[in-house]
C-alpha cells in the first residue's frame, strides 16, 4: 500500500518537473496549476458534489419512515453543501492568487467551464 502511495505521489509530480525543465518560471507554473485545476478538476468536483446533495434529498423524500436513511440523506445533503462552499471558495482563491502573482491584464483570468456546442 505504501509503495502504490507512493509511486501515485511520484508520478502526479512527473507532470511538474517537465514543465519546470522547460525553462518555465513561476508565474507560468502558477499559470498551468490553476488553469487545470479551474478548469479540469474543480468543475468535475462540483458536480459530484451537486450529484451527491440531490442523492440526500432523494434519500430523505423517499424513506419518510425509515429515521436511519433520513439521517443518511440529510448528512449527504450537508456534505454537498459543505463541499459546494468549499470548492466554490477555492475558486475564489485561485482567481485571487492569479490576480494577485499574474497581474498582467484579462489573459490570466480564470475560464469559467462551458458546455461544448
Amino acid at each position: 500500500m505504501k509503495k502504490i502511495v507512493f509511486l501515485s505521489l511520484v508520478l502526479s509530480f512527473v507532470p511538474s518537473f517537465a514543465f519546470a525543465a522547460a525553462g518555465a518560471t513561476l508565474t507560468t507554473l502558477i499559470k498551468f496549476l490553476s488553469d487545470t485545476l479551474a478548469t479540469g478538476v474543480l468543475p468535475l468536483l462540483i458536480t459530484l458534489a451537486v450529484v451527491a446533495f440531490v442523492y440526500g434529498i432523494i434519500q430523505y423524500f423517499l424513506n419518510p419512515d425509515n429515521e436511519e436513511k433520513r439521517k443518511a440523506g440529510k448528512s449527504f445533503m450537508v456534505w454537498g453543501i459543505v463541499s459546494l462552499f468549499v470548492m466554490v471558495s477555492f475558486w475564489g482563491i485561485v482567481g485571487i492568487l492569479q490576480n494577485t502573482f499574474l497581474p498582467d491584464g484579462s489573459n490570466n483570468t480564470i475560464k469559467m467551464p462551458k458546455i461544448p456546442e
